[in-house]
């Protein structure tokens, strides 16, 4: 493992990092709405904001992944922000001299692939990234990067706009000695105001924020009357029917757009409240005015990366519908009439054509398999998941019930152990149980026949479900494969199959916000472990007992 060096201004940079005040906060949603951005734009089981410490580097914000902070040294992020220009992908970690053997890829949360994009500052110091992790080796498409790089800004434009605003709010004590009266006033409200303009329309107090975005100094505002500040038109077509309803008692509050000499066209946030003396009686108003510039841009920006996930989602749903329907139909056509010239003119045909049509007929038969399960992998990616008591004995009765022909032909022998209730989507967790048991059978040593037992525990925060079985077991250089797409160990010729049905199961523990691995000897069989998160189960009926 080859640590990240230090940036060459990493003094300036940390203290960068502490002036905004954001390391060990609590959660705030509009984090949290980011990283589920960047995970669902870029398809990937964890995302994070992260932020780099001295020693540490700690997650604003976190999907998928349960702890929240971890070491430096070990920090993919501390060599991306060396760069902070550029999106640092790493496409397979375990070929990365950087990252081969760090215990973050050797062991959980095994990352295959990382992508960060650096959290960069107005002053060019580089904090951290946002970055979305895998436990698969994939590639990020130009739009993908691109809106990684958008997320991160929008994150940094978040740290500067929070860091503002903490500033506005400290107010010089002296100053407001100086004006007890009118922050008497404004405390009463219970508001951060900016201003007090008494029933005359004056401005009687304004805070140093509202001199700045006018670019004034203090006596061309106090003392002076509102239409000679704002100017006509602005005073009779907003301001002064704002403050009229506030005079008569009622709040005002509105959105509108203003041209500030200092910063020029901002949106801004308005409320006038009625201000009353200590008898109750109306002695002006109480303004305050936020700039929501920040916000808008948010808001533009997130509306964007949405347009953009829509847009995805709709495509692959016509691509979803082309492969079901479109290519289903010629093959389905190549199968049938296939199988009807094997049936009735197979005494009409030499042998060799004979032969062709059962090439023919089984290159379709795999199509239609291929087809199926591609349909399966890609529906997943827009299934919502309802976590619901799973009760997995019941699972495994169907999935012994399902596979009872194979089971009667290879002579298998399948048993389970008392099996707990977990929460979970029961029709995707019996497509794993399935996948796992048809691939005992399937995958047994010759003239041996199949032994298949599912087994499980619970330690810390997970359940475990083991399926062994007696079969030929996998080499271990091709252990980490196994759960790839499309990734075979055997020709055709000698075991049937698409390669998808581990990739599928995988991708099913993972939206459980678990896990799955295998552990095998070549001759020995093997034990696939799934893991699931424990959690509270309100209202579960009682467990039918389903065991044999």
């Amino acid at each position: 493992m080859i640590s990240a060096k230090k940036p060459a201004n990493e003094a300036e940079r940390l203290a960068a990092l502490e002036r905004f005040e954001i390391l060990d906060t609590l959660p705030q949603q509009i984090f949290d709405d980011i990283t589920l951005l960047a995970s669902s734009i870029c398809g990937t089981p964890i995302a994070l904001i992260s932020l780099v410490d001295a020693e540490r580097q700690w997650f604003k914000s976190r999907v998928g992944l349960e702890a929240t902070q971890i070491s430096r040294e070990l920090a993919f992020c501390s060599h991306a922000i060396l760069d902070p220009g550029q999106v640092m992908v790493v496409e397979d970690a375990t070929r990365d001299a950087r990252f081969h053997d760090n215990p973050l890829v050797r062991d959980a949360p095994e990352i295959r692939f990382y992508a960060g994009a650096p959290i960069v500052t107005a002053d060019g110091f580089a904090l951290g990234t946002v970055c979305v992790i895998d436990r698969a080796t994939r590639t990020l498409s130009a739009s993908q990067n691109d809106a990684l790089r958008s997320l991160s800004r929008l994150v940094g434009t978040l740290l500067e706009h929070d860091k503002r605003s903490r500033d506005e709010r400290r107010f010089d004590t002296a100053e407001a000695r100086r004006r007890i009266e009118y922050l008497m006033v404004m405390a009463m409200q219970s508001l951060d105001l900016k201003a007090f303009v008494d029933l005359d329309y004056i401005y009687r107090f304004v805070n140093q924020t509202c001199l700045d975005y006018f670019a004034m100094v203090r006596e061309d505002m106090e003392g002076k009357r509102v239409i000679d500040v704002l100017g006509r038109e602005v005073f009779d077509r907003i301001v002064k029917p704002g403050f009229d309803e506030a005079f008569a008692g009622r709040v005002v509050s509105f959105e509108s757009s203003f041209i500030f000499p200092r910063r020029g066209r901002t949106y801004v946030d308005v409320h006038y409240m009625p201000a009353r003396d200590s008898a109750g009686k109306i002695m002006g108003v109480a303004v305050r005015i936020q700039d929501i510039q920040a916000r808008k841009e948010r808001e533009k920006q997130l509306q964007g990366a949405i347009d953009l996930l829509e847009k995805k989602t709709l495509e692959q749903q016509r691509f979803i519908h082309v492969v079901s329907h479109d290519l289903r139909e010629p093959i389905n056509t190549i199968v049938n009439f296939s199988s009807l010239l094997a049936q009735d003119h197979a005494d009409d045909m030499p042998p060799a054509a004979q032969r062709y049509v059962r090439f023919v007929h089984a290159g379709g038969e795999r199509m239609k398999a291929l087809l199926d399960d591609l349909i399966d992998l890609l529906r997943l990616e827009s299934h919502v998941i309802e976590l619901r008591p799973v009760d997995l004995n019941r699972v495994m009765a169907s999935v012994r019930d399902d596979l009872s022909a194979a089971i009667s032909r290879a002579g298998a022998r399948l048993d389970w152990d008392a099996l707990p209730v977990v929460p979970g989507d029961e029709s995707l967790l019996r497509v794993v149980l399935q996948n796992l048991v048809a691939n005992g059978i399937k995958f047994a040593r010759k003239d041996v026949p199949p032994v298949l037992r599912v087994m499980a525990a619970s330690s810390g925060k997970m359940h475990e479900v083991r399926v062994t079985d007696n079969g030929i077991g996998i080499p271990a250089d091709q252990l980490e494969n196994v759960f790839g797409m499309f990734k075979r160990q055997h020709s055709r010729n000698q075991y049937e199959g698409t390669g998808l049905g581990l990739s599928i199961c995988r991708r099913i523990a993972e939206m459980h916000g678990g896990r799955i691995n295998v552990e095998s000897q070549p001759g020995n069989g093997s034990c696939f472990r799934l893991l699931l998160p424990i959690a509270p189960i309100i209202n579960t009926k009682e467990s039918t007992d389903a065991r044999h």
